[in-house]
């Protein structure tokens, strides 16, 4: 009988120890670069990587290509017969101060945006689905409101998903992995169809001057910055009472964090945009009780975005959170949607721009969100190509 309880407890124990999840991913390796080490001139911090044909470029300089398939029309730039989809370019910008080369990547102009989300119940919860949208207020399902990526390692609970175009104009996935853990999932695209090298990155680590608590990575965005040649990961933790940032190469090998200063109280869910040299990030005040903070409010930076010159809110209700921006394609303002999260539902205000905004409500009524129950949404802009592609892979 011994012996039979023994065997019993052994097969129990490696039974518990195969159970066993992994939640913790590729730990750092890298020194952070900073916008404040960077080769920093202005025109190569005004004039955005990813440019669009036909896009003005910025006036009071001498422009030329000096390689790639593109010409200057006008002062803008334009593709030629001979262009890629993805053109790699090199510009000359010269002006009285002396001469700049610029090497960005150009584009079709954006027709429309690939929204991606979640739903926090029913059968495919924390899973990502996306929709489409072309004028920001009207979005469309895709793949009927079913599921397009799921998680195979950690938690497999994808929460937050969050979409961004990598350097070569391809793009990838950054979502929050379950609740409590050190680790965001980051997956490659080539078309937003397929989805491949699923992996954990523990960006919530401690160094020996600064401790963290190693247990929340929530609502990780991703951006390529050009002016430190480094994509830029956010992401916040309540527990350790801030949002922070780690600097990658190749979203592969990546800094230890470090702390955003954007305020003196908790923040989460911060998003950032910018627009020429202005930046702003729309982050949550999460101070408790909810039912007195739990607001989004505006952070502003002509510099860069770890540099915050100017915090101004609040800009929305109480319990309110997961903010998404989106740049009119139609006009000269911005669309901001937040989770009213209470309610399962999207709210949106219109902003005149970034550096002062005027801000308008937008009715209920002036949108169109066909979606069950989503939750923390994420817009990219895309080409028409690109769109057409989704739309034929998805349906509509």
């Amino acid at each position: 009988m011994r012996k039979t309880c023994l065997v019993l407890s052994f097969l129990l124990m490696t039974g518990c120890a195969s159970q066993q999840v992994n939640t913790h991913g590729i730990e750092p390796s890298e020194e952070p670069v900073l916008p404040e080490s960077a080769d920093y001139t202005d025109i190569n911090a005004e004039l955005d990587y990813f440019l669009n044909d036909g896009d003005q470029l910025p006036p009071g300089f001498d422009w030329q290509v000096l390689s790639g398939n593109a010409e200057i029309i006008d002062g803008c730039i334009r593709k030629t017969e001979s262009s890629g989809e993805y053109e790699n370019i090199t510009l000359s910008a010269k002006d009285g101060s002396g001469a700049y080369e610029l090497e960005r990547l150009l584009l079709d102009p954006w027709s429309g945006y690939i929204i991606s989300y979640f739903s926090e119940k029913g059968d495919e919860a924390e899973c990502m689905k996306l929709a489409y949208t072309f004028d920001c207020k009207y979005w469309f399902k895709l793949y009927e409101d079913k599921a397009v990526l799921s998680a195979k390692t950690g938690t497999k609970r994808l929460r937050d998903p969050a979409l961004f175009r990598k350097q070569d104009g391809t793009f990838g996935v950054t979502a929050t992995q379950g609740y409590d853990t050190d680790s965001i999932y980051v997956f490659d695209s080539p078309d937003l169809i397929t989805f491949e090298n699923e992996r954990l990155l523990k960006v919530n680590a401690s160094t020996d001057d600064t401790k963290l608590s190693e247990e929340q990575a929530w609502a990780p965005e991703i951006f390529w910055d050009h002016t430190i040649g480094r994509y830029v990961i956010f992401w916040s933790s309540v527990k350790d009472g801030s949002m922070f940032f780690n600097t990658s190469s190749d979203l592969n090998a990546f800094s230890y964090p470090q702390k955003l200063e954007l305020t003196d109280h908790p923040v989460i869910d911060g998003t950032v945009v910018k627009d020429g040299h202005q930046w702003l990030i729309c982050a949550k005040d999460e101070r408790e009780p909810m039912e007195e903070h739990s607001q989004l409010f505006f952070g502003f930076s002509e510099t860069s975005w770890n540099d915050w010159q100017t915090v101004t809110g609040p800009v929305t209700g109480h319990q309110s959170e997961g903010p998404m921006i989106m740049k009119d394609l139609e006009g000269p303002g911005w669309y901001l949607y937040y989770d009213d999260y209470t309610r399962f539902q999207f709210k949106a205000l219109y902003l005149s721009d970034l550096k002062d905004p005027d801000i308008r409500e937008i009715a209920d009524s002036d949108l169109l969100i066909p979606l069950d129950a989503p939750a923390h949404s994420c817009a990219l802009p895309v080409t028409w190509k690109e769109m057409e592609r989704i739309q034929n892979a998805y349906g509509t």
